[in-house]
């Protein structure tokens, strides 16, 4: 006979099967809510705005039906909800993630939920967890340029003009500069973010500066700029409201982020019409995240109040209106992924798959950036791509200003990379007792060919500016190394004397930059060739026509009394700075 279970109590059971009545109701109720749930984190994935939130604390509200403890949401729920601000908080804190990444958050979070009913679906949802982030970060890159292809090709001819300015040859190095800006600050005062832009035509490392404790004092108090070849250094008190390094939403990250919902990039000082202003560049978000392209910057003055201008629009107002961090991941993609120029296409298999062939065209990018003044006076960024089977060799130069990103293929020109370039120098640096030298910052000109220009900076207690590296870009063996001397005057006056015609060549003597005033003019001619002598304070110089046509023509009207500043090698005129 078998056995009877025992009998429970009447209240009892009455109260368990109202439990199972209440149970079906409710997982009808949390079905329903993870659905909508996972609808909206779809819907919200369009676009990015703060309509993420509504998904993410749906996500919290699910977590408290699917785990619904005691009282209508019970102790998990109220934990869940208590998580979920815990996280906003942080995000806000630090402002780097744009909202519509907190849909794909949420989403993964209402798959969680779903699956922790069956090991089988929570096992499939693990994989996807690391499969799904790894792959869309992967494309992402591909998607954004084909997509977004923000690049027109140029001829390489352009990039003689470009380059042909040496006042954008940085000399005062940025550990040279920081020492310089770090002795205009007060003990209560801090460098929040320095960056290099052009302001006035010239180029000048700019330091931002806020007090140390930026609760009490919540403010930009003052804008150091260096200037990047004489160091001439100019400290503008100033307090701005928004700016790098403030607190909550005076800063500006936090603030452009608040009032775009899209991801910020960089972010500079700068002045224009001596009056200072913060930039914030912003990027569009597009294709549930996958694609990113240059948005809009927003320009903050001295009041806070606040001014928006399209990326690449031509502003002549801001030095550099687009984001060169975005731009560094941007053209290192567009290079990577680019099979072919004409037209310009892509590949999702750059360097080959199975039977798909590598492309001849995919490139690595150099991490080195240039900068140079633009013709209208904003700031020229300059991007250096290499072959992966030779990267001593530059094969294309990119050129970002205010008005666009353009390629140019330079393979015709046989210009060696600037890292080369540096460890060759670099190896023939001789010892220097208390500290060290080291070769930085190569930057490429045109003056009667292409050259690298390589400062040379000495370590010891201080960083200072040891000497200049002169090599031809397309033969570095003719190389030249010139160490500083006050004789020479500044530091431009160096770099004009190193860059004379001819100092590239090796064991070729540098000449002296002779400024004075004409006590004498004579011309005659020897073996067909024509001479021009000049005696300047007292000493005899002469030049042939052989120094160039416009800069002989100009020797040509000198009278005396006149003051020049000429470049002389063994008494030989090499180069006219002035009249």
């Amino acid at each position: 006979m078998a056995a009877r279970s025992p009998s429970l109590p009447r209240g009892v059971a009455r109260q368990r099967n109202a439990g199972r009545e209440a149970g079906g109701g409710g997982g009808l109720l949390r079905s329903i809510a993870l659905l909508l749930g996972i609808a909206l984190s779809l819907a919200t994935m369009l676009s990015s705005t703060w309509l993420s939130l509504v998904p993410l604390l749906l996500l919290a509200v699910g977590a408290g039906l699917k785990y619904p403890g005691q009282g209508k949401f019970g102790v998990k729920a109220f934990l869940a909800v208590l998580a979920l601000a815990t996280v906003l908080v942080l995000l806000f804190l630090f402002a780097t993630v744009p909202p519509l990444y907190l849909s794909w958050i949420s989403l993964f979070g209402f798959l969680l939920l779903l699956s922790l009913g069956s090991p089988k679906r929570l096992l499939l949802f693990l994989a996807l967890l690391v499969a799904v982030p790894l792959l869309l970060a992967a494309l992402k890159g591909y998607f954004t340029v084909t997509s977004c292809n923000i690049v027109r090709v140029g001829s390489p001819e352009e990039l003689k003009s470009l380059f042909s300015n040496p006042g954008s040859v940085v000399l005062v190095g940025h550990a040279m500069a920081d020492a310089i800006a770090h002795a205009q600050l007060s003990p209560n005062e801090r460098v929040a973010e320095w960056e290099e832009v052009v302001i006035d035509g010239a180029p000048y490392w700019i330091f931002a500066v806020t007090p140390l404790n930026t609760i009490a004092e919540n403010y930009v108090s003052k804008l150091i700029l260096v200037h990047v070849q004489t160091g001439e250094v100019r400290a503008i008190p100033v307090r701005m409201p928004v700016g790098s390094g403030l607190w909550l939403a005076n800063n500006i990250e936090m603030r452009t982020l608040l009032a775009t919902a899209q991801p910020v990039g960089n972010t500079y000082p700068f002045l224009h019409d001596g009056k200072p202003y913060f930039a914030a560049c912003a990027n569009t978000l597009a294709y549930l995240g996958l694609v990113e392209c240059p948005g809009e910057v927003y320009v903050y003055d001295e009041s806070g109040n606040v001014r928006v201008s399209r990326q690449f629009s031509g502003d002549a107002s801001m030095p550099e209106n687009y984001d060169w961090e975005y731009l560094d991941w941007y053209v290192k993609e567009w290079l990577y992924y680019l099979s072919g120029l004409s037209p310009v296409s892509f590949t999702l298999f750059p360097r080959g798959f199975l039977w798909i062939p590598a492309s001849p065209y995919s490139q690595d990018l150099l991490n080195m950036t240039l900068l140079l003044p633009g013709r209208l006076g904003g700031t020229v960024r300059v991007y250096f791509g290499v072959s992966p089977n030779n990267p001593n060799s530059v094969v294309s130069i990119i050129v970002v200003n205010n008005t666009g990103v353009y390629y140019y293929d330079v393979k015709g020109l046989g210009i060696y990379s600037p890292f080369y370039v540096q460890s060759l120098v670099q190896a023939r640096l001789p010892a220097i007792s208390g500290g060290y030298l080291y070769a930085r910052y190569a930057q490429l000109i045109y003056s009667s060919g292409y050259l690298w220009v390589v400062p040379i900076y000495a370590r010891t207690n201080v960083v200072s500016l040891w000497g200049l590296a002169v090599v031809n870009a397309t033969n570095p063996s003719e190389m030249s190394i010139h160490q500083y001397s006050p004789s020479y005057g500044s530091y431009a006056d160096f770099l004009t004397a190193a860059i004379a015609p001819g100092a590239a060549q090796a064991g070729r003597q540098l000449c002296e930059v002779i400024l004075g005033n004409v006590t004498r003019t004579l011309q005659f001619v020897y073996k067909g060739d024509t001479y021009l002598v000049l005696e300047v304070d007292g000493k005899l110089l002469y030049a042939t026509p052989d120094i160039g046509f416009e800069a002989f023509a100009k020797l040509l009207t000198v009278r005396s009394g006149d003051r020049v500043r000429l470049c002389v090698s063994g008494g030989r005129i090499v180069q006219v700075a002035e009249p």
